[in-house]
């Protein structure tokens, strides 16, 4: 679990986990396994198991997987191509200093380098220890968060830039909330039995490290508790993952003046000069409440309680790249305890990861040469053309939607722009220090870097073609801000298209995922913004509520999978997904229908018809296994569903997939028309 990552952008855009790969069909052949189907259980009682039944009998989780999927299995090999890339890299001698060759040489040196990492134990973080033992003063205090504000740690809070929610051609500075250890404020807060022995096992955690550190049993005691007594406060007075979801609720602007009022024991104008040298004006405070509880608690906890809680969000967030000792403890709570993980991958894999996550742009510029042709990027744009016009149509024919709110819908599909593969101009990345002393070290430099990096733009032209993902990014996604979708180089690749597929599975596949993230623009989060990328209200009121009216059957229908006995699915926290996998079906599924005009209906394959391909193609690339304690997490944490119920959702709602596999009212996930929204 990589705590300690770039402190940047505040990212606002819905980033969806998709699959896909540009590039088009070469000739017809099958690209369906039925052997990996179980055709003993029927569509309608879990389509699911019967496309990927047989395929999962045989999966077995990796030891240091948590789920294993097709996501997993693509970012498997990724990581193993630019590991071959790193290692290419740091071969070479002589390199410029300063060069981006020079920089990822040696980031992956030092990250690679074990022996020495395991000589210097914690002595690379030594100064920042001496900081938090010499604080005498609030004042001090305060001066040392925003001083770790810029390493990418985030005691008490934390901020960065982004476009303005209601004015897209500026940059405001978002204050928001964190300064948890655990992954959710809910685990603070819920008296269920698993969170209870979370918090437990969260308090030794806490000891363990302190341990570490060389302090006797009865301190860590001691400064386990006082770290879960400030985290738990904080916890109590943050927004849920729901409540996060309102965007709206975000926009609370606040002058220096205004933070001074409402949170008036905190230093704001000492911390904002602390963090830069620019005035960033009026700041947007996400959740007003947590940064009140802040301020209480300036008053509330002695200095010495606030040493320790410093103390432990420095080692907390940097243990990972630490000796073994603390990396071994940080695995075994984080990955083995709260997700089930059975091994902690290889080093080389961890220190890919970083160097991808940090030294992101030079990296991908190399992976970019190396791996992804310019034929991919033109086909991508191609199909994401063909899939416009499929929405484009679906809006004009929409039944429910009035006239004023399709023309507004119908402007931002046109002006939605799309990244492919890479961007145009690569970032500047000449500030950023690298050496051979440390990889911890490192790590803080290039958070620092970042971190600046971002307060740069603050004050400039917004630059449309800016990237939010590397090109070597296994995701995709769409910002609500800029009107965009991104298809990074890594997710458009194999195994998710078979260039030797069939239409149908294609359309099934890639296509359904490029609907998806052109939904996240109209899905309940997206619909807020308009074409430019403000917030504004389009939409008429009696619309609005119809929307709402469907969303709410797609709510109610997530609802009712349960992933154990008494854990289900959030139909609220999972919307804004569910509605983009129902959009990118139904788009998909149109544009294929458009694709055949002039043209002979394929024949059916292995008995199965074209329209069946096309259901079982978008049902395959969800095939995989998780474990329990995984789940349980995806389940409380996480905006995606977990594959099986994003098969057995969005298809039900679909009239043809119910006319293709002949589903019947007396099958398990039949749905009634009424129950089976149409949305866009």
């Amino acid at each position: 679990m990589q705590k300690f990552l770039r402190n940047a952008t505040i990212q606002l855009f819905t980033i969806s986990i998709v699959f896909l790969i540009a590039g088009c069909a070469q000739k017809s052949a099958p690209a369906i396994d039925i052997a990996n189907m179980d055709t003993t259980v029927k569509p309608g009682e879990n389509f699911f198991q019967y496309v990927n039944g047989n395929f999962n009998k045989k999966l077995v989780i990796p030891e240091d997987k948590t789920s294993y999927n097709a996501m997993n299995m693509l970012r498997e090999k990724t990581d193993a191509d630019v590991h071959l890339l790193l290692e290419e890299v740091a071969k070479i001698t002589g390199a410029e200093k300063g060069s981006n060759t020079q920089k990822i040489s040696d980031f992956y040196y030092t990250g690679m380098n074990a022996e020495k990492i395991e000589a210097d134990g914690i002595k690379p973080l030594q100064s920042e220890f001496d900081l938090i033992d010499n604080i005498s003063s609030m004042e001090d205090f305060q001066d040392v968060v925003a001083r770790f504000h810029t390493y990418g740690l985030d005691p008490l809070f934390n901020g960065g830039l982004e476009l303005d929610l209601m004015n897209s051609t500026i940059y405001k500075y978002y204050l928001q909330q964190a300064g948890l250890g655990l992954p959710d404020r809910d685990y603070y807060t819920k008296a269920d039995e698993r969170s209870a022995e979370i918090r437990n096992e969260y308090l030794i955690h806490i000891a363990k490290m302190f341990l570490l550190l060389g302090e006797d049993g009865f301190e860590t005691a001691n400064a386990a508790n006082l770290v879960m007594n400030i985290e738990t406060q904080l916890a109590e007075a943050s927004k849920t993952l729901l409540e996060l979801r309102d965007l709206g609720s975000w926009y609370n602007l606040m002058d220096i003046a205004t933070l001074n009022k409402n949170a008036p024991n905190f230093d704001w104008q000492r911390y904002f000069n602390n963090i830069s040298d620019k005035d960033f004006g009026e700041v947007i405070v996400v959740s007003p409440k947590f940064i009140e509880k802040v301020s209480e608690l300036m008053e509330t906890v002695s200095l010495a309680d606030w040493k320790v809680y410093l103390k432990w969000n420095l080692i907390n967030r940097s243990a990972e790249y630490l000796n073994e000792a603390f990396v071994m403890q940080d695995y075994k709570f984080y990955s083995e305890f709260l997700s089930g993980s059975e091994k902690i991958q290889d080093r080389w894999k961890r220190v890919t990861q970083t160097t991808n996550n940090l030294v992101g742009q030079p990296l991908g510029q190399l992976y970019a040469e190396r791996y992804f042709p310019e034929e991919s990027k033109r086909k991508m744009v191609e199909l994401v053309g063909n899939l416009k016009v499929a929405l484009n149509s679906r809006i004009e024919k929409l039944e429910w939607m009035g006239e004023a709110t399709k023309k507004n819908a119908l402007e931002k599909l046109e002006k939605m722009r799309v990244k492919v593969g890479y961007p145009d101009k690569w970032d500047d990345y000449s500030k950023l220090e690298v050496e051979r002393d440390s990889y911890i070290l490192n790590v803080r430099r290039a958070n620092q870097f970042h971190y600046y990096k971002d307060q740069e733009r603050f004050g400039k032209p917004v630059d449309a073609d800016e990237w939010g993902m590397d090109p070597q990014t296994v995701n995709a996604g769409y910002h609500p801000l800029k009107n965009d979708i991104t298809f990074p180089a890594a997710i458009l690749q194999s195994p998710f298209f078979d260039v030797n597929a069939d239409d149908p599975v294609n359309y099934g596949s890639i296509g359904v995922v490029i609907g998806h993230e052109m939904t996240h623009g109209f899905d309940d989060q997206g619909r807020h913004f308009d074409k430019d990328g403000n917030m504004v209200d389009w939409w008429t009121k009696e619309d609005s509520e119809e929307f709402n009216k469907r969303a709410q059957l797609i709510i109610d229908q997530y609802n009712e999978f349960t992933a154990f006995d008494t854990v289900h699915v959030n139909g609220e926290l999972t919307i804004g997904e569910n509605i983009a996998d129902f959009g990118g079906l139904t788009i998909a599924l149109e544009a294929y229908r458009l694709s055949l005009k002039g043209k002979d209906t394929p024949a059916d394959i292995d008995g199965y018809t074209d329209v069946q391909r096309f259901f079982i193609g978008h049902a395959q690339i969800w095939r995989g296994k998780i474990r329990d304690k995984a789940l349980l997490r995806k389940v409380q944490e996480d905006v995606h569903p977990w594959g099986e119920y994003r098969v057995n959702g969005a298809l039900f709602n679909i009239p043809e997939f119910y006319e293709s596999f002949d589903i019947s009212p007396e099958d398990a996930l039949y749905r009634t028309p009424e129950q089976r929204p149409i949305i866009w």
